[in-house]
Order: structure tokens, then sequence, then C-alpha cells
């Protein structure tokens, strides 16, 4: 087995449970994954400053009031092809890959009259802040083998190793957004967000070994098990300013920071290293702890962000970038639950050296950097009412390696994205549909294994991984009034 016969029982049981004590799950390293609203995805999303559709709710409210009439829009992601492969991931030789295809709404949204004005708009919108799906396992065998048949005891071990590894993730936000046009240059608006979000991971990771020595037999199993559920309702809102000066436009948007309104979740987790031997001084390194709660406080944090927009636009063309920051968080737990474990041998439970680690055997922990995104979009009218769009955006990672930090609990949020899409769009006076497609890649790069399930003395601490994302997008606007 990995750790068998290399520290003594103390050191074995301190260091399994330090590296898997506080789990960080949380996948929202990645601020910009989604973009809404089909026109503004195939550009990039950079649509702070020119945003002319029902996704300026989300965008900037500021915009709704240069919307001139009310629409409908809905907006897909029709298909989407989520692939990760990590060479090595689970030791020398084995291959971890995930490959999930997903289908769920991307934003709906429309624009409505409560009052007969020119200058004050309403909006609402449903959108998909954050969708994961990740789903990994491997397994690894290498069966006892007899080399003499005239003995009835194999010589060599059977061993096994897996690896089973699910963490998916839904995030809705529901929008009201008003916008107010003080003159026919600026207008200023504001969107109010519940957000729900619901994430279930399970991990586990086991490796068992049966040792034939001579008429005896010695049997091993090392088992990390956890399985996490939460769901969070929460509020924020967004802020916006827009700003028309001929063929430039310029936005300013500020998201606050969320707070917590309810969550609730359930936390379990076992780890154990248990040896069945004849022998006694085999026994020696033997432990198991386990525990599980239900009913669980859980709250999630959004970050305060500040983003900003500029837009050219003449009859055939148009340019526009977009920046946003997002805010440090400190460090905080999603779940805290005190721990009332299952402990053999029991004599750890007095030790004044394990106590805080035992204590927060349970707890869940989060916490992220600042981050800065940019993205550009450019289109281009290339015969009547059909226009070419052309997007690309960074997607950098938020995550925040804290003391207690663990890689593997915390999915693959420490790697940086890089998001391309290309697309068409199809101008009537009543309707706009938008077709394309976007493609994320994250640049090949040397990690650790994220676990080690096999056999070969060829130890590797070095694991390649990279990952990409396909995307069809389709989008179809409607408007009850005919347009100018």
């Amino acid at each position: 087995m990995r750790y068998r016969n290399t520290i003594n029982p103390s050191c074995l049981f301190f260091s399994l449970l330090l590296l898997n004590t506080s789990i960080t799950v949380a996948q929202d390293d990645h601020y910009w994954s989604q973009q809404y609203g089909a026109e503004s995805t195939l550009l990039g999303g950079a649509m702070v400053g020119g945003v002319n559709d029902n996704s300026a709710v989300y965008y900037n409210p500021g915009a709704l009031a240069f919307i001139s009439h009310p629409s409908l829009s809905i907006d897909a992601n029709v298909y989407r092809l989520d692939k990760i492969f990590i060479g090595n991931g689970g030791g020398k030789g084995i291959n971890l890959n995930s490959a999930q295809i997903s289908i769920y709404p991307q934003i709906i949204s429309g624009m409505i009259e409560l009052f007969k004005s020119d200058r004050l708009k309403f909006s609402y919108t449903i959108l998909t802040r954050n969708h994961s799906n990740v789903l990994m396992n491997t397994r690894y065998t290498n069966k006892a083998s007899q080399s003499d048949p005239s003995n009835p005891v194999p010589l060599s071990t059977s061993f096994v190793g897996t690896f089973d590894y699910v963490n998916q993730i839904n995030e809705l936000w529901f929008g009201i957004g008003t916008g107010y046009r003080l003159s026919e240059k600026l207008g200023i608006g504001a969107t109010l967000f519940t957000s729900y979000r619901g994430q279930t991971y399970q991990l586990a990771n086991y490796v068992k070994e049966i040792n034939y020595i001579g008429s005896n037999s010695v049997y091993e199993t090392q088992t990390n098990d956890e399985d996490i559920k939460y769901t969070t309702i929460r509020m924020l809102a967004k802020v916006g300013m827009s700003y028309v000066s001929g063929r430039m436009k310029y936005g300013l948007t500020i998201t606050t920071p969320s707070f917590g309104i309810y969550g609730d979740g359930s936390i379990g987790r076992e780890n154990s290293d248990i040896v069945v031997s004849d022998n006694p001084a085999d026994l020696t390194n033997n432990f198991l702890i386990m525990d599980r709660k239900t009913g669980v406080k859980a709250g999630f944090r959004h970050p305060l962000s500040v983003a900003f927009g500029i837009d050219y636009q003449d009859s055939k063309m148009r340019l526009a970038v977009s920046g946003e920051y997002f805010s440090r968080i400190g460090t905080y737990h999603i779940m805290k639950p005190a721990a009332e474990p299952f402990l053999y041998p029991p004599t750890y439970l007095d030790s004044v050296e394990f106590k805080p680690v035992i204590d927060s055997y349970l707890h869940v922990e989060n916490a992220a950097k600042p981050v800065f995104n940019i993205a550009i979009g450019f289109s281009h009218v290339i015969y009547k009412q059909l226009s070419l769009l052309l997007g690309t955006s960074t997607d950098f990672s938020s995550y925040c390696n804290t003391a207690e930090s663990d890689d593997l609990m915390h999915g693959f949020g420490n790697w940086n994205i890089y998001h391309f899409s290309s697309g068409l769009s199809y101008h009537k006076q009543k309707h706009i549909v938008c077709l394309g497609f976007s493609y994320a890649i994250t640049p090949s790069q040397h990690i650790p294994p994220y676990t080690i399930i096999n056999q070969t003395p060829d130890f590797t601490d070095k694991a390649l991984m990279r990952a990409m994302s396909y995307s069809i997008v389709l989008g179809y606007t409607y408007y009850f009034a005919r347009t100018e």
C-alpha cells in the first residue's frame, strides 16, 4: 500500500486527515464561464458599453433606457460538451477523463411596459449563472498470479484501486431591472437579482491489497469517501450607467456582494486505513474516522465587481471592448458543523495535537482572489441583414489556495480559461435570429496527480492536464412592436 511501513501510526493519521480536513468544493472560480444572449455570447460578452437588447438587464441596466420597444428573447446553449483529460491523474499510466454533454437555458428575458413613459423601462430575466457537470471514474486491478501450480497459495499480490468523482453545480439568477433615461445621451438603471445555487459533490477513492506470504495473508484497505450537498438562496444588485455620443457608447456597472436568505446542506466523510492479519504487528497503524451531518446551515458568497465597456458602431461594423474586476473574498465556511466522529482508536479523541483537526473534520471552506477579465467583440454586415460575429475573452481563475485548501476537493477551479466564438445573426423588423459556435480552452499544464490508485513502483509526481469546451449557441428575439 501507499503509506504502509513508511510512517508511524500518529503521522499516518494526522497526514491523511490534514490533507482532507477543510473541504473546498466551490467551483465559482471562473466568473465569465457564462455569457448571456446569443449575440452577446458570440461577441465574447463585450457588452457593458453597447448592449442594445434584453441582455442589458444583466450586462448594464443603464442601457435599458435606450431600448425602444418591448420584446422577448430566448437564448440557449443548445449543446455544450465539456472535456477534461488528466494524463497520469490516477498514478503512473492511469488517466482521468470527463466528457459531458449539457443542455440548459442560457437566458430568458423580456421588456415590459408598466407605465407609458419613453424614459422609464422595465425588464425581467431568468439566466443560468453557473453550470458545471464533471464525472470521472477509473479502476486499476492487478490480480494474484500462480507461479507454482503445485503450490495452492499464490506468491504475488492482489491489488484493486478505484477513483469515482462527481461535481455538479447549477446556479440560476432571477432578475427584475429598470432603466431611466436622464437625457438623450445618459441612462441609469439597476437590477435586483435572486440567486439559487445547488451543488452535489461526491468522491469515492480507495485501494485494496492482499499480500500472500507463505501460508499467511494480509488484507489492507485505504478509503476516502466524501458526500456533500447544499442549496443556497441569496440576493444581490447591479447598478449601471450608459452614455451615448455619436457612434460611441460607454458603460459602467457595479455589482454588489450577495447576502444570504436561506442555506441548507449535508456532509458525510469517512477516512480509514485497515489491516486484517494474524500478525499483531501489522495492526498497529489501523485507524477509522467517519461522521455525517444533515440540516447544516449553508452559505455562499459572491464578490463585489466593477465593469466598464466601450463600443463603436457604424452602418457596417461594430467593435466592442469590456473589462470587469472582481474583488477578493476572504476565507469563510460554506458549512461549519461541529464534528462528532466515530474514531478508532478512540485515544485520538484525547490528543491535544489532533483535536483541532478532528473538530474541523466536516468544515467546508472557500475563498477567492481578485480577478480582472477582458473581452473583445467584432461584427460586420456581410450581406443585407446578415452579420458576422466574432468574440474572444479571458476567464481567469479566482481560486485561492488557503492554508486548508485541497485542490482535489476544490474541483478544477485553479485553471485559466480562454474563450473564442463565431457566428451569424439575421435581423428583420420583428425578429433577430443568431446561430454560432463557442470554444473554450485551458492550455496544457503539469499538475500533481489527483490520486494514486495503482501499484507500480514507477511513482510519478506529474500529471498532464488539458480541458476544452464546445458550445452551439442559438438565440431568438421577437419584438412586440414594429421597430423603426
